[in-house]
């Protein structure tokens, strides 16, 4: 049957004793199961409940289901036998009501009765209905045989008693052919036998609670249904329903039972005894009560999944070490002492890998999935504020502050008070007026052409000062987790994308201590510049050291750490689905906080992936825009001011004259 998985078969001869079937009952038992399939005969069946009932398996928790061969019999068998199997679920084959059902049955009863006058009142079973269609079929058969084949039986109608000469009757393979080709609508139904077979088109599924109660009906089309689908009712298929009748469980309770039963055992949880990260897992034993006592994150998961469940698990912590308080092997081997069922679980920092399943089952993860990397935060470079722009960017930008300034000090100082003065305060006024507009907007220029250079002027400052910005900020944000070196010496492994889980085994007795250590040492002091571990004990290590280490890169290779069960434990389906409450709830978070104090820096940022930085190439064209804005207005004002500025050069010519002549007499006066 799809969907069903038969754990354990167990053989019981017609010819066993009830102490037999008690010992075999009592195994049952002992494996926690608690749903059973019987299929055995009418008998051996009443025997088997019996006992079940008096060993109190036929109580609440429990289910019990039987096939055809016991579920047809079950209105002839012993009142205490009827009365031990309440609450068992039965499936036999479905006899469409008909008047020619009801017609037989009365008959039936009248020549039961009236040949054996001392029995009770029998009920006909499916068998009997069978049997009655059968006969009927090869009567049916006969006549057709006859009809449509004379000759053949012309030649067989000779009586031979002797067995050692009888031969193949030719008249039998015709005579099968015609029994199995046979179509009619019997007392059971449409008669039709397929591969030689009497197959039910529908059966019935029967709830034994006070009597045999149909609980719905099961077909190969359809599935299941509560209201049978009849042909000659339609409106009943419209309303047919996929859910069962409400079953009565053994107990007289309607609760589904869960399939399987601790009963008051108490669970050996194994746990790992290691000190490397006392958050996950912590082993301490207490000298004056001698008690053990167990801590960590891994603990208090499993302890909230537990808690939430609908129904008591008691357990005991038992540490796997040896006479020296030391963890008694590998992980693997704590694996291995659930397969071979000295532990019935493991609590603790268990990775799920592939490799394992194949002897025990784990929940789903309660911790993130696979490996990252740890590295040194660098320090702050006070001149990183320089890095956004290329040097040749820096030195065009400052040239074109000066040059903007000095084209406008040149439009505007005929015409422009504030532009006037004495050299000093005019340079001062080419240096301020350029560079200001960096901050805030000054007086409008007097000229045209001054605003005209400032507008284009101002637009360029705007782009380079927006890309300068955004290029800073990305540059602040992945340098801070830039690895502090690169010769790829790490702790763990060489490359995260080499990883394997078998590495990070090797070097898995390392502290958090020690990796702060190993970090500030370096590779080139016997150090590492890098940690290679699974995110959870990393979230440990960062919890300690949030200020000077950070993650900057993470890979699911592994399925984080999980809770260790047998094959097929009934548990890991339940935990598992806590833990997934727990991390809806957001629970699971909040333990993590209480254990890790979660606010160290993750990123999945490459730190090789810094961005470019800006150079000249990326502003050429807002560069030649305003320099070409500059010089033509600079050439337009020059043109409109041609005549003063000849007049200008002329008296500064004759006045520069002036001067050299009276320089040269004074000279000449000083020789004679």
């Amino acid at each position: 049957m799809t969907g069903f998985r038969l754990d354990q078969h167990v053989a019981l001869l017609t010819s066993s004793t009830d102490e037999e079937i008690v010992e075999q009952l009592m195994k049952l038992m002992s494996l926690q199961m608690t749903v059973y399939v019987v299929h055995m005969s009418p008998i051996l069946a009443s025997r088997l409940f019996l006992n079940a009932k008096q060993l109190g398996m036929l109580t609440q928790g429990y289910a019990w289901i039987t096939t055809d061969m016991i579920t047809n019999f079950m209105n002839s068998m012993d009142p205490s036998v009827f009365e031990s199997m309440q609450g068992v679920v039965g499936f036999k084959p479905h006899i469409p009501a008909s008047k020619e059902l009801r017609r037989f049955a009365i008959r039936w009863r009248s020549k039961n009765l009236n040949e054996n006058k001392n029995l009770e009142e029998m009920e006909m079973n499916v068998y009997g209905i069978w049997s009655y269609d059968m006969v009927w079929a090869v009567a049916t058969a006969a006549e057709r045989v006859m009809t449509r084949h004379p000759h053949i039986l012309h030649q067989e109608t000779r009586l031979n008693m002797n067995f050692t000469t009888i031969r193949s009757s030719e008249s039998g393979l015709v005579f099968m052919d015609e029994i199995l080709q046979s179509r009619f609508k019997g007392i059971s139904g449409g008669f039709q036998l397929t591969n030689g077979r009497l197959i039910p088109k529908e059966i019935e599924i029967v709830n034994v609670f006070k009597g045999d109660r149909i609980i719905g009906y099961w077909n190969p089309e359809n599935g299941i249904a509560s209201i049978m689908k009849e042909e000659n009712h339609t409106e009943t298929n419209s309303t047919s329903s996929s859910k069962l009748e409400g079953v009565i469980w053994p107990g007289g309770t309607m609760n589904i039972p869960k399939g399987w039963s601790l009963r008051g055992k108490r669970l050996r949880i194994g746990v790992p005894v290691t000190n490397q990260f006392r958050e996950l897992i912590s082993v301490v034993h207490d000298p004056q009560t001698n008690d053990i006592i167990v801590t960590g994150f891994c603990v208090d998961v499993f302890k909230e999944a537990v808690q939430s469940l609908d129904y008591e698990v008691h357990y005991d912590f038992i540490p796997f070490e040896d006479a020296n308080g030391r963890m008694a092997g590998s992980y693997d081997d704590l694996i291995l002492q659930v397969y071979h069922k000295n532990y019935d679980a493991v609590v603790g920092d268990i990775t799920i890998i592939s490799r394992r399943f194949a002897y025990v089952d784990f929940t789903l993860p309660f911790t993130d999935l696979g490996i990252g990397v740890v590295v040194p935060k660098i320090d702050n470079d006070i001149w990183v504020f320089l890095k956004p722009l290329c040097g040749d960017l820096w030195i065009t930008v400052g040239a074109f502050f000066i040059f903007t300034g000095v084209v406008i000090w040149f439009i505007e100082r005929p015409i422009n008070e504030e532009f006037q003065g004495s050299p000093s305060e005019q340079i001062g006024m080419i240096f301020w007026y350029s560079f200001s507009t960096l901050v805030f907007s000054h007086k409008k220029p007097l000229s045209n052409l001054s605003k005209f250079v400032v507008i284009i002027w101002v637009f360029v400052v705007l782009i380079i000062t927006s890309s300068y910005t955004a290029t800073l900020a990305s540059m602040l944000t992945v340098k801070q987790i830039q690895l502090s070196s690169r010769d790829n010496d790490a702790w763990g492994s060489s490359d995260i994308s080499n990883f394997t889980f078998e590495t990070r085994r090797r070097r898995a007795n390392h502290s958090p201590e020690e990796y702060a250590d190993a970090l500030r040492r370096g590779s080139k002091n016997g150090g590492a510049s890098s940690i290679i571990d699974e995110i959870p004990n990393l979230k440990v290590f960062l919890a300690k050291y949030p200020s000077d280490y950070t993650m900057i890169k993470s890979k699911a290779i592994t399925g984080g750490f999980g809770f260790v069960f047998p094959k097929r434990s009934p548990l890991v389906q339940d935990i598992s689905s806590a833990i997934m409450r727990l991390r809806e709830e957001k629970r699971l978070e909040m333990m993590e906080n209480k254990w890790f104090n979660s606010e160290s820096s993750f990123t999945t940022l490459d730190p090789e992936s810094n961005p470019n930085r800006l150079n000249i190439h990326s502003f050429g064209g807002l560069f030649l825009v305003t320099g070409i804005s500059s010089i033509s207005a600079l050439g337009v004002c020059l043109f409109q001011k041609r005549q003063s500025i000849k007049i200008h050069l002329n008296s500064s010519l004759d006045s520069l004259k002036g001067y050299f002549n009276v320089k040269i007499i004074g000279r000449q006066k000083e020789r004679s």
